[in-house]
């Protein structure tokens, strides 16, 4: 079985860079004072993944261990992705918006975020949601995995189970309708850059321009495959079943056997303080 103090350790070496990267994100989009509204949406959805990594930092190595290597691997696989996205959007933001100051859009800028960048800010947008979406169904199911560790398996949890196995179901069919239409988007792409009738300059433009929109897609669409992989998985971790096997391993788990000698006259009593059922004792003389 895998360390659980290496797999959390592994999420955090992701987690800590993705928080870095979004923070510097977030402070270049609120420098735009007068932004489209699609960047104003776009600032909404890096502090909604930004909320759901910090709730993630709090998953305890005990719960890693539960959910297994696959979802914690996978998760990573995830977060990376979203992470190398936003690095590489940064960067198209600063290029994009290199004639403004101060703010303030300047009326070329403002064309080119506004109208020709719409594609690759709502694709940025849509692997955040995502990112998010996968996020929070790994916390949600971690808590749960927390909330049976001093109990059994009640009624009302058996309902809670019931419908994080729902809200995970719908998560995957959502992540299948948008595998959908993203391979559909990369098609289109691949069949307008072997469109040969416009002139020289201005397909070398147009190619250049959709060829930074399909490497943004084709990461997006990684991003969303592992997530695909992750919400599986999670799915089988959510079940009954699996809930009441964690539950009986972690009630194991807090049991003691002891072994206790005094010596040669091997007589006697005696306890320090004893967490959980005690068995192996032995009264009387030896």
């Amino acid at each position: 079985m895998a360390d659980p103090f290496s797999i959390a350790a592994g999420v955090v070496g992701v987690v800590v860079p993705a928080l870095h990267g979004l923070m510097f994100l977030l402070d270049d989009l609120q420098k735009l004072k007068d932004a489209p509204k699609t960047v104003q949406r776009l600032k909404e959805d890096v502090r909604s993944v930004e909320v759901a990594l910090s709730t993630m930092q709090a998953v305890e190595d005990r719960e890693w261990q539960s959910l297994g290597i696959t979802v914690a691997e996978e998760s990573k696989a995830t977060i990376s992705t979203c992470t190398n996205a936003c690095d590489q959007f940064r960067v198209n933001l600063q290029h994009w918006t290199r004639h403004s100051e101060d703010g303030k859009l300047a009326a070329k800028d403002r064309a080119n975020v506004g109208l020709f960048k719409q594609g690759q800010i709502k694709a940025m947008s849509e692997q955040l949601r995502n990112c998010k979406l996968t996020i929070n169904s790994v916390v949600s199911i971690a808590t749960l995995y927390s909330s049976i560790r001093h109990t059994h398996l009640t009624e009302e949890i058996k309902q809670t189970i019931s419908t994080k196995q729902t809200e995970i179901g719908a998560a995957i069919t959502t992540a299948d309708k948008q595998l959908i239409v993203l391979e559909h988007n990369i098609e289109e792409l691949s069949l307008s850059n072997s469109d040969d009738d416009q002139g020289e300059a201005a397909a070398g433009s147009i190619e250049s321009k959709t060829e930074a929109l399909q490497q943004q897609l084709e990461e997006e669409r990684k991003a969303f495959n592992a997530s695909r992989k992750v919400l599986e998985e999670l799915l089988h971790k959510s079940t009954e079943e699996a809930i009441a096997k964690a539950a009986a391993a972690k009630d194991q788990s807090h049991s003691t056997t002891i072994t206790t000698t005094f010596g040669n006259q091997n007589s006697g009593f005696q306890a320090g303080s004893i967490n959980g059922p005690v068995s192996g004792l032995t009264f009387g003389g030896k």
